[in-house]
């Protein structure tokens, strides 16, 4: 392919070799219609497809996140109800979903088989292009928004995206970030909610859906990008046969940059809970322009000048807010990924009379830190770690091809070179140049000492705003139906029956026939081989693993069994606190640099490793470090001393560090309450439950509120109980080391001989009391919910096989979809069959969670009725491959090789696992009935939900607790 090509309609405009990448670019564009296609020729078994389009909101209805959701409901080509779903149940993709930005609405894909590559992007491209929303309207209806009919002549509004939003609504941050984009942005797109307003979601019209999806959904506004090893002949002609019916349209108008708004401080109340405490629970944020998305030095250097000034608790401005108490956490923050970017700072738990006083703290640190300049020591150490992260392109927690795909947009999108919005090196290198000048100093003078054109908000606790927001909707809704009339009020009827009817209608078999899909047999025979070989050194267990990466893993594994059960949590604080506490050699302040300084990634924590049988389980204790290889020496050097050298006598550092754990983990649970719902749910089902939930749910959550609340002698009581575990556990004879192969011989050895060797011994298993179902409630402040309902397959007798994921998907993608999300508005819903045992359901931003426990209680009826049938399972086995085998970044597959070798699992096993799955007859289904039944006799449920749905009579909770 060479420059002046053209390829099925495409020309190549451009192509460029960057080793940074590891890969060519090629820039292309149709001839036809305009639309731009890049592709990034990177060697990559996983490969990406992605089609943007600029969408710019005109108001805050959601449009462009409606049209997200409904135009992968059924398409011309593709007349399902849900292609998206369908994708779900039969490819073997490594991702499939879409994304709204404020400014764009990504498709991205990305699987390791080539056919499934062009069956997604045929997918994806009629979906977009031929949606079927122009001639059933009752897809607007479902996924935005629609009138309920409550009986008794009420009404309730409901769509899938508005309880999303309303879930989303419920954390300040969300309203934080919403509230300061409107106010820095009054004069273009970025000032609306690009998600939508709750608010404002009713007032969109199905014409004004229409009309934006005309608008923007055409050829000449699209980006289109590819990545890794892909057939672009075939590529490009699947793409092209989309295109070229298309006339060439004018580009959709650039977003204009935005001048600086007059100065301004609005106020806005967040929801809190009855009995929380409204004195320091106000959130301050403060924000300004920073810069385009041409000026990625600027941006980096803010972000690495955020983390010198409020990285960690002993940063020089986070340092004298938090000493004046001023503030309980303070940081400040740089956004990016749109055409201009923010830089601002937030101040957490604090007053609002308190606001002068820390403008005037910020004033005071930052004009001291332009006359004295800044500690070179902790310049250099926020950069060393910006970079190793900007550089660390398999961790993102997305596939790399996928990130990458999406990642151009971030300049190609406003015209700039999309080349820009993957290369790091050039601005890291320029920074570097200039960390002897004055780049730093004149971020602080130009954005953060000039506060002329500074937007300040302040959130404030008000524990009536959510009832006065549910009467306002409530008014809203009465104005409405004032003023229809009879005919009105019919025909709303008959659109309500409509949708209801199409929702409960299943696709037909002709319909479902034109879904592509693979055969077993273009599948992997067995899954990816873990590599990994076991030694000893001086009594030591080694594990090594080859996962083709030349960053250095190191996880030192302690076995902690022996811990007591009311110390659980003091585990998981000990791990925060580790890295963070002085040593012996180092003071907070330096330790912090050290920890920059020589490692990419180190951190500290507790992992519960689940027994073959409910009533025990293993706790180990770990510090997972990742780094350069030439530092491997120093990085060792670093973790022996926080681990045997660190001194627990800092109780003002502990009390901010549980004021910090305490409010973030309490603004956790409204937006992750399906997972404090089955973590509490767990706990009843076995031992590694009730520990998970110690360490990180409702459990955990209750410790660091009275935590906070103990006086100094209470934190040293604290303090010494996470100094006797540390010493107690970190000794050489509990120690497994776990090292990829870029860890050389050296550095084990001198990680082996650097822990001492106590000769303690550890109990072989960790076991509490006897298991006991339980029905309970977490009441948080929100108009959604989230439920959950799990047992145990050995409370039962009972073993996993790889026909289990199988069963999830067939309840994922049918059942539970079709009645909980679809017909019930819940944003989210599942099933879970883990190898651990640990079976159940849950439900995400659920409009009605006492109801969807109901809908459980059918999940066996409905797979006997479904294999009554005899249904080809092919597609729901395909795409259960990824459960199985799922893509792994270089460290997950460490991290997976260390969880077989830990709980005794050999790879045969696993691929036993495999071959069941691909084996998977509807028998096996009909055999696992009694596991969907044995959940629901349990009866072990927990709800998280505002306190009417907890406390309604179909509830029937035995227990309360309020986040």
């Amino acid at each position: 392919m060479n420059t002046g090509d053209i390829l099925h309609g495409f020309r190549v405009e451009r192509i460029r070799r960057f080793e940074e990448l590891d890969g060519s670019l090629y820039e292309m564009k149709h001839v036809k219609t305009g639309a731009e296609l890049c592709w990034l020729d990177r060697k990559d078994e996983n490969k990406a497809f992605s089609i943007a389009f600029r969408t710019l909101p005109e108001d805050s209805t959601g449009v462009f996140h409606i049209l997200e959701h409904s135009v992968l409901c059924g398409s011309d080509k593709y007349p399902v109800k849900e292609p998206f779903v369908e994708l779900l149940k039969s490819s073997v993709q490594t991702f499939l979903n879409a994304m709204t930005y404020p400014d764009k609405t990504v498709y991205p894909v990305s699987t390791r088989n080539d056919k499934d590559l062009l069956n997604l992007m045929d997918i994806y491209l009629d979906a977009v292009f031929h949606p079927a929303i122009y001639s059933n309207r009752s897809i607007f209806r479902q996924e935005g928004w629609h009138y309920e009919d409550e009986g008794d002549g009420n009404y309730s509004y409901q769509g899938v995206v508005l309880n999303e939003m309303k879930g989303a609504f419920a954390s300040p941050d969300s309203l934080m970030e919403d509230s300061i984009m409107k106010m820095l942005f009054p004069d273009n797109c970025y000032g609306f909610v690009s998600g939508g307003d709750p608010e404002c979601i009713p007032d969109l019209t199905y014409e004004q859906f229409i009309s934006m999806h005309r608008k923007y959904y055409h050829p000449s506004n699209s980006l289109i990008s590819l990545v890794g090893s892909v057939d672009m002949d075939a590529a490009l002609e699947r793409i092209d046969s989309y295109l070229k019916d298309y006339e060439r349209r004018d580009r959709i108008d650039d977003i204009p940059l935005q001048r600086p708004a007059e100065k301004a401080v609005r106020r806005l109340p967040y929801e809190t809970g009855e009995n929380e405490p409204l004195d320091e629970r106000t959130i301050i944020a403060s924000a300004s322009l920073l810069g385009t998305y041409e000026e990625k030095k600027k941006d980096f250097a803010a972000v690495i000048l955020g983390s010198y000034l409020t990285g960690d608790n002993d940063a020089p401005l986070k340092r004298e807010i938090l000493d004046r108490g001023l503030a309980q956490d303070f940081t400040v923050m740089v956004e990016d990924g749109i055409e201009q970017s923010i830089i601002g700072w937030q101040a957490i738990n604090t007053d609002e009379d308190k606001l002068d006083d820390i403008k005037a703290c910020i004033k005071d640190i930052l004009e001291r830190i332009v006359s004295e300049g800044l500690d070179t020591r902790r310049l250099r150490a926020c950069f060393n770690r910006f970079a190793f992260r900007m550089r660390d392109n398999e961790n993102s927690g997305y596939p790399r091809s996928l990130e990458e795909a999406v990642d151009m947009l971030d300049t190609w999108l406003y015209g700039g070179d999309p080349a820009e919005g993957l290369l790091v090196e050039d601005a890291l290198m320029s920074i570097e140049e200039d960390m002897e000048g004055s780049l730093f100093t004149d971020l602080i003078k130009q954005y953060l000492l000039d506060d002329s054109h500074e937007q300040t908000l302040i959130l404030y606790p008000s524990r009536t705003i959510g009832e006065e927001k549910k009467k306002k909707e409530e008014k809203h809704l009465e104005a409405r139906m004032a003023s229809w009339s009879e005919e009105d009020r019919n025909r709303i009827m008959a659109e309500m029956e409509t949708m209801k009817e199409w929702q409960q209608t299943p696709d037909s078999e002709e319909a479902l026939s034109t879904i592509p899909m693979l055969k077993i047999s273009d599948l992997s025979k067995e899954p990816e081989k873990l590599i990994m070989e076991k030694e000893e050194l001086d009594g030591v267990k080694i594990l090594r693993h080859t996962i083709g990466s030349r960053i250095a893993y190191m996880n030192l594994v302690f076995d902690a069994d022996d811990v007591e059960k009311d110390d659980v949590p003091v585990l998981n604080l000990l791990g925060r606190m580790l890295g963070v506490l002085a040593t012996s050699k180092h003071d907070r302040e330096s330790l912090a640099m050290e920890v920059k300084e020589k490692s990419g990634r180190l951190n500290f924590s507790p992992n519960v490793i689940s027994g073959k049988t409910p009533d025990y389980c293993n706790i180990k204790f770990m510090a997972t470090a990742a780094f350069l290889a030439d530092k491997a020496t120093d990085a060792v050097e670093l973790i022996k001393e926080i681990l045997t050298e660190t001194q627990f006598d800092d109780r003002d550092l502990l009390r901010e560090i549980l004021n910090q754990m305490s409010f973030g983990a309490k603004m956790s649970v409204s937006q992750s309450g399906h997972s404090f719902a089955i973590s509490r749910a767990l706990a009843n089902c076995s031992v590694s439950g009730e520990v998970n939930e110690a360490l990180s749910g409702i459990t955990f959550n209750k410790y660091l509120e009275d935590a906070v609340k103990k006086d100094d002698d209470g934190l040293d009581t604290i303090l010494c109980r996470m100094k006797e575990l540390c010493e107690r556990i970190v000794s050489r004879d509990r120690l497994t080391l776990s090292v990829s192969e870029a860890v050389s011989n050296e550095a084990v050895r001198l990680i082996v001989d650097s822990i001492p060797d106590k000769g303690a011994e550890s109990s072989t298993k960790f076991s509490t009391g006897e298991r006991k179902m339980n029905r309970e409630g977490i009441s948080i402040p929100s108009q959604v919910g989230y439920a959950g309902m799990t047992s145990n397959l050995l409370l039962h007798g009972m073993e996993y096989s790889g026909h289990m994921p199988v069963l999830a998907n067939i309840l994922n993608y049918t059942y539970l979809w079709s009645t909980i999300r679809v017909q019930g508005g819940a944003y989210g819903c599942g099933f879970i069959g883990r190898n651990n045992g640990e079976t159940g359901f849950y439900t995400y931003r659920d409009p009605q969670p006492v109801h969807s426990l109901e809908v459980f209680k059918g999940a066996a009826d409905f797979i006997r009725g479904f294999c009554s049938e005899d249904p080809d399972i092919t597609g729901f086995i395909l795409s259960a491959v990824s459960i199985l085998d799922p893509l792994r970044s270089a460290s997950e597959k460490m991290l997976a090789s260390e969880a077989r070798y830990f709980r005794g699992l050999d790879d045969e096993l696993y691929r036993r696992y495999y071959r069941e799955l691909i084996d998977t007859t509807v028998k096996d289904l009909l055999d696992l009935c009694p596991v969907l039944e044995m959940i629901i006799a349990d009866d072990n449920v927990c709800i998280v939900a505002g306190k009417d749905e907890l406390t309604s009579e179909d509830a029937g909770l035995s227990n309360i607790i309020e986040a």
